[in-house]
């Protein structure tokens, strides 16, 4: 998968207005839930993904199973060649009361503005692939229309051009996206919100670790494999 050619097409797409509310914040959310001794489960959708995943239902048929769950926030993969989303999942999912995570390559401070006018109320930055200054520009403009921004790293050299505002999570992706393999030791890090993403389903759920405020889980909830059951039935969520 390279990388350049998806963020280069990224600064070519574009979305018009189509919200139909206001924001809700995925961080503060997940504050709440913790605040009662729970953790914040994000639920993903998408549809293929590059590590050989492919799903046969549509965004309305993932809502009506993940909805009758306690998550704490979606979030939706919108990049059409690898992921075969579309920012218009975002406005089918923006129908219902819950933040919105729009997962994305985002190039830009542009970009914000497309995933804010589809209706979401977070979007994602990853550090590996971007400059300090491109981040900054991407936090203060997700501030300014009162968007939060999970910063993902992998490798942890990334964390030295991560951008701190009262709006930003801090995520770890276990996935190495440079070579799709899954990395089974969890670095130290930290941040007022911290989010462990990828590789978590009901084979390793029982060993969770519990010191984050919140796992963004994909896969093993679009295979239904248990996972958000397990968490419920043990007060985890």
């Amino acid at each position: 998968m390279n990388y350049d050619s998806v963020y280069k097409s990224n600064k070519l797409r574009s979305f018009p207005y189509s919200r139909r509310r206001g924001i809700i914040s995925l961080k503060e959310r997940i504050i709440e839930l913790n605040r009662s001794g729970k953790r914040g489960v994000i639920a993903e959708y998408k549809r293929r993904s590059p590590s050989g995943l492919k799903v046969d239902y549509s965004i309305e048929d993932y809502l009506s199973y993940v909805m009758e769950h306690r998550i704490a926030g979606l979030s939706i993969l919108t990049e059409p060649s690898f992921f075969n989303g579309s920012f218009q999942d975002v406005v089918v999912a923006h129908r219902y009361n819950i933040p919105i995570l729009v997962k994305d390559f985002v190039p830009d401070s542009e970009f914000v503005d497309y995933g804010f006018n589809a209706g979401g109320d977070a979007v994602l930055v990853i550090l590996d692939f971007l400059d300090y200054e491109s981040i900054k520009r991407i936090v203060e403009r997700a501030a300014d229309l009162g968007m939060d921004v999970l910063e993902e790293f992998h490798n942890q050299d990334a964390l030295k051009r991560q951008y701190i505002r009262d709006n930003v999570m801090i995520g770890y992706n276990r996935r190495d996206l440079t070579n799709l393999l899954m990395d089974e030791k969890i670095p130290d890090f930290s941040g007022e919100v911290r989010i462990l993403e990828s590789g978590i389903s009901i084979d390793n759920v029982k060993n969770l670790d519990l010191k984050f405020q919140g796992y963004l889980i994909g896969t093993s909830i679009l295979k239904k494999d248990g996972t958000l059951e397990y968490l419920e039935m043990e007060g985890i969520i």
